[in-house]
């Protein structure tokens, strides 16, 4: 038997828009990142900078999250 709160625990069946969500709101964000970084310079360079850096940032928010404790994260 599973401990309560652990990470394998069973969860309810989410629709494909939950689902993809995130994944396609940073491919959004990398694909804008990469057209402002090809087409322009200055403030539009570091606009792309940001965009590019939002896959990154939710890579280290995830590992963070899988960290802690569970009770200790917002679900």
């Amino acid at each position: 038997m599973k401990a309560r709160g652990s990470p394998l625990r069973r969860r309810g069946r989410r629709s494909v828009l939950r689902v993809f969500a995130i994944p396609a709101i940073l491919f959004a964000a990398s694909l804008a990142g990469l057209v402002l970084g090809l087409t322009g310079d200055g403030l539009r360079d570091a606009l792309a900078w940001l965009l590019l850096s939002l896959p990154l940032l939710a890579v280290g928010v995830a590992w963070r999250r899988r960290g802690l404790p569970s009770r200790y994260r917002k679900t």
